[in-house]
């Protein structure tokens, strides 16, 4: 394919233009945001009619990764992880476990009623068992409600989630592909994830914050331009921690955007957090608006009419049972009726990491080739929907506005 010079700051500059004028409308209509960007993103995407207004897919598609992790690592940064350690770790495990054993049963309800093969249901259970934390923590900041305990559950669960996916994509790949399941091959994939996380709030709670602070501690014998340079350091030292860690996540199997997000966690709780969102906060909010902007732009709208019951039928009734699901679990560990009804609403879509697991079967040649883009057509609607499910889930418990 022939580049043409500039051809990544041309689509930048449409990106930009087209989704503030569309993130404005949405704004003075009362509207989510994220919704704009999504419909910024069909807009300017390749398959709306009558042609494409950007020409680097790829290279948005990459940006968009960029725009994951920081838009993760900024919502950690505003997130200690000392809050998660409000709630008892068993009330994330439990609300998790009834929510994906709910999952698997709707899944393969699915699957007898659309006369799809075992292996379509086991993928679509675990497709369908994680959240989806980047569009979550996104309308959480943007109704300032992160830190309420509703939001709290929310986030813990989703990190069990990710955990969880990794170990169920790592049990149904061998049954899929007809191979024998190594038992060892499987805890050690496990001990990999846990050792991950754990060893990311122990020891990295222990020593980053610190390292961090030593960065950043201002320094009164500066003068304002070596005080600049300063700042300098503390970003980069910022950036690197979050890029980094979202490697290491993703080398052992989780989602880059769990370990933004835990690093986040991580750096808020030192003294010199701030100075690091404040600098951050720029970037993230560029990159986030462009992984939104790509998620609309590689919604195909011709494939609605051919995928749209089955996919229909997914939101429907995964949306029902990841909110009876979540409110139960909530309700069942002593949480009252309102943040589990808030909880339940707020869960109640499909994930990134959906992609993920749909992807493996397509390279394993094991699934229908009309799941992939039927998850697709569900993640979109459910992209759609989650920031009014949240809205209703404050409105309806007379939480006060969320405008």
């Amino acid at each position: 394919m022939e580049i043409t010079p500039y051809a990544i700051v041309r689509d930048l500059a449409i990106i930009m233009a087209v989704a503030a004028v569309v993130t404005f409308s949405c704004y003075r209509l009362r509207q989510p945001l994220i919704l704009g960007y999504l419909l910024a993103g069909i807009l300017i995407g390749p398959f709306s009619p009558p042609f494409s207004l950007v020409s680097r897919l790829d290279v948005l598609a990459e940006l968009a990764d960029l725009g994951v992790i920081l838009l993760l690592f900024g919502i950690g940064l505003r997130f200690p992880i000392r809050k998660l350690g409000r709630i008892p770790l068993r009330s994330y495990l439990i609300i998790s476990a009834i929510e994906i054993t709910l999952m698997f049963l709707i899944s393969y309800g699915i699957g007898w009623i659309l006369n799809w093969p075992l292996v379509d249901c086991l993928f679509l259970a675990t497709a369908l068992a994680s959240s989806s934390s980047v569009i979550i923590a996104k309308v959480l900041a943007d109704l300032g409600r992160l830190d309420d305990t509703s939001s709290l559950l929310m986030m813990g669960v989703l990190i069990v989630e990710d955990v969880v996916v990794v170990v169920l994509l790592t049990i149904i790949t061998p049954i899929a592909g007809h191979s024998d399941i190594s038992s060892a091959a499987l805890a050690w994939k496990l001990g990999q994830a846990l050792l991950f996380v754990v060893g990311t709030l122990v020891v990295g709670g222990a020593l980053i914050p610190r390292i961090v602070d030593v960065v950043g501690r201002p320094n009164l014998s500066l003068s304002n331009q070596e005080t600049a340079g300063h700042g300098e350091l503390l970003i980069l030292l910022g950036l690197g921690l979050c890029f980094g860690w979202s490697m290491l996540s993703h080398y052992v199997g989780l989602s880059v955007a769990i370990g933004a997000f835990l690093m986040g966690t991580i750096v808020a709780s030192a003294n010199s957090a701030e100075r690091v969102s404040s600098l951050v906060s720029p970037i993230r909010d560029m990159f986030g608006a462009l992984f939104f902007v790509s998620m609309g732009a590689l919604i195909d709208v011709g494939q609605f009419q051919d995928f749209l019951l089955p996919a229909l039928l997914v939101t429907a009734v995964m949306m029902v049972g990841k909110v009876l699901g979540c409110s139960l679990g909530a309700r069942l560990q002593g949480f009252d009726r309102s943040t589990a009804l808030r909880v339940g609403l707020g869960m109640g879509q499909i994930g990134e990491f959906a992609f993920i697991v749909i992807k493996v079967g397509q390279d394993l040649d094991v699934i229908s080739p009309s799941l992939f883009p039927t998850i697709g057509v569900a993640v979109a609607i459910t992209a759609f929907l989650t920031p009014y499910m949240i809205k209703l889930g404050y409105r309806v418990t007379g939480a006060g506005p969320t405008y």
